[in-house]
């Protein structure tokens, strides 16, 4: 089992600097992808700026606790598309049947998937959010650890529900929409609004079928104010969305084998 990890975490390695270097080999491209997603993001904290200068702020909606949430909506997605950019390319591979070069290879095959591209652009999320971050935490090193730590963390939601849905291609057809869907419109929008400005239906979705308090309100809150019960609860319901995911893919993949083994026997 050891072992196993280790190998993993080796590939996963290789894997990283193999997609940098091909990031580097277009350096320009590279560079200006990064850049303007990050002045893209730069644009909504303006925005929120003149908001709370205009309306003041109140009781658990603040311009700082803005700032965090849109901190670890911008690193926690950055990690999870710079390093697992091929999440995105899941159901491609399954409908076009390129997925039959991964199931050959001697790898673990979620692992392989995942780290077969890079977003270039989400390199400037991760600037993005770390500054905004340090800004928020007023340059507070301990404060600034525990947010990428728990940007880090916070990027399985974004891994997972990419997994998960785009492995449902296996069964219902091309799922690149409602991922794209998901993502866009309920995991990365609603993390960056605060919590309270939403009614109690709501908040138990975001609770339960769309992890964003994971993602984004709870690791906010922990910044402001630490507390040990609710970081367990982020790392107890992180670990169960991650294993929910590679339980998805591993079933996908079995139906993938078959639906394509009675493909040849046709």
């Amino acid at each position: 089992m050891l072992t196993a990890v280790k190998n993993n975490f080796r590939y996963f390695l290789n894997a990283v600097k193999v997609n940098i270097k091909s990031a580097m080999a277009y350096k320009a491209s590279f560079i200006v992808q990064a850049v303007f997603m990050f002045i893209n993001n730069l644009f909504f904290l303006v925005f929120w700026k003149v908001v709370f200068s205009n309306a003041g702020e109140s009781a658990g909606i603040t311009f700082n606790n803005v700032l965090y949430l849109w901190s670890f909506s911008s690193l926690s997605f950055g990690l999870a598309y710079f390093f697992f950019g091929g999440i995105e390319k899941i159901n491609e591979y399954i409908i076009t049947g390129t997925m039959d070069s991964f199931l050959l290879q001697p790898k673990n095959v979620l692992l392989n998937v995942m780290t077969s591209k890079c977003t270039f652009s989400a390199c400037g999320d991760m600037v993005y959010g770390l500054v905004i971050g340090a800004i928020a935490a007023g340059g507070n090193i301990p404060k600034i650890l525990l947010l990428v730590s728990l940007s880090t963390f916070g990027s399985i939601f974004f891994i997972s529900s990419e997994v998960i849905i785009r492995s449902l291609s296996v069964w219902i057809g091309d799922t690149k929409m409602i991922a794209n869907r998901f993502v866009e419109m309920l995991l990365i929008t609603f993390s960056t609004y605060p919590e309270n400005i939403f009614r109690i239906g709501i908040k138990v979705i975001l609770y339960t079928v769309v992890p964003v308090a994971y993602l984004a309100y709870l690791p906010a809150r922990l910044m402001e104010d630490f507390n040990l019960s609710i970081l367990l609860l982020i790392f107890v319901v992180g670990i169960i969305y991650g294993c929910t995911a590679i339980v998805v893919f591993n079933k996908a993949m079995k139906g993938y084998e078959s639906g394509n083994s009675m493909a040849m026997k046709n």
